[in-house]
């Protein structure tokens, strides 16, 4: 985690949600995204295949850099997506990671669970947050700059909602931490001041 914060490959902004997580000894954090605003090209915005991310940020964006997008050729349809904070949590057990979830959903990541059951059940913690605007087609751009000003504050707007929920679960995991916790880790974040 440590090296992918060096590099800026780890969204900084919930470095003390993970560093809670990696506090239990019974889990292990796999990857997280702290919420983003993306511009895609694609047919429709939640497809893998055939998409092609071509601007992504993880704060605020403006109008400006949506218009410069809006510039580009284009291969199929341009949409703007907002998506919510998405972490995948490796747990020891099951009690782990029933316990993770449980501080999930208390703090709104209601659409959490367990997707693998394996030897390490591998838990996903997911909140509804998330909004698509179709912004044009590969031939027509289909909003003013009056109604793409509109979209972006609301895009700007949900992200902000979205970057509440990782605050209320650092909260909860606080709330929840337990009295054993992993040595390593506690001499890591005490180094950083995270503790």
């Amino acid at each position: 985690m440590w090296e992918d914060l060096h590099i800026g490959y780890l969204d900084e902004d919930i470095v003390d949600v993970l560093v809670e997580i990696f506090l239990r000894p019974g889990l292990f954090p796999k990857s997280s995204c702290s919420g983003r605003i993306t511009l895609i090209d694609s047919n429709y915005p939640w497809l893998k295949e055939e998409t092609m991310t071509v601007f992504k940020k993880h704060t605020s964006i403006n109008l400006e850099e949506v218009e410069m997008i809006l510039r580009q050729r284009r291969a199929s349809r341009l949409w703007l997506s907002v998506q919510g904070p998405i972490y995948h949590v490796h747990a020891r057990t099951l009690e782990d990671a029933q316990e993770l979830l449980a501080a999930a959903r208390d703090a709104g990541f209601k659409h959490s669970g367990i997707l693998v059951l394996k030897k390490y059940p591998l838990v996903e913690l997911r909140t509804g947050i998330r909004g698509d605007f179709l912004l044009a087609t590969r031939d027509k751009i289909l909003v003013s700059k009056e109604a793409l000003r509109d979209i972006v504050a609301v895009a700007n707007e949900i992200l902000e909602k979205a970057k509440e929920r990782n605050r209320r679960l650092l909260e909860s995991l606080r709330h929840r931490r337990p009295q054993s916790l992993w040595p390593p880790a506690v001499e890591k974040a005490t180094q950083l001041g995270l503790l």
